[in-house]
């Protein structure tokens, strides 16, 4: 893959757009995973089978795990979320150029 060094500012905006929202979806995923256990644990009290529950919920919760990882920083075409090895979908920054996804014009 090459990048180009030319970025236009109306591009830009736009994958920073869909950076916010591919990180939004993890994120939600991530907090209602209590909504999720307590669920999964009524299921259980009650006898009934949890196994389609819990690869339905891996495979969306690795849907967008790998979503987020592999979008690239509009500015420096690293990716945006992951240093060296690990995910940090905390973060509002590129992790190598400090690009904020909140900041539409730069």
């Amino acid at each position: 893959m090459s990048h180009s060094s030319q970025k236009e500012p109306s591009g830009q905006g736009n994958s920073l757009s869909v950076i916010r929202r591919s990180r939004m979806r993890l994120l939600v995923c991530f907090l209602t995973f209590p909504v999720y256990a307590w669920a999964i644990t009524a299921l259980l009290n009650q006898g009934n089978d949890i196994t389609l529950y819990m690869i339905l919920y891996m495979i969306i919760y690795a849907v967008f795990g790998i979503n987020a990882s592999v979008k690239r920083c509009p500015s420096c075409g690293e990716q945006f979320f992951v240093r060296k090895y690990f995910l940090n979908p905390f973060t509002s920054s590129c992790q190598h150029c400090g690009l904020s996804y909140h900041s539409e014009s730069q």
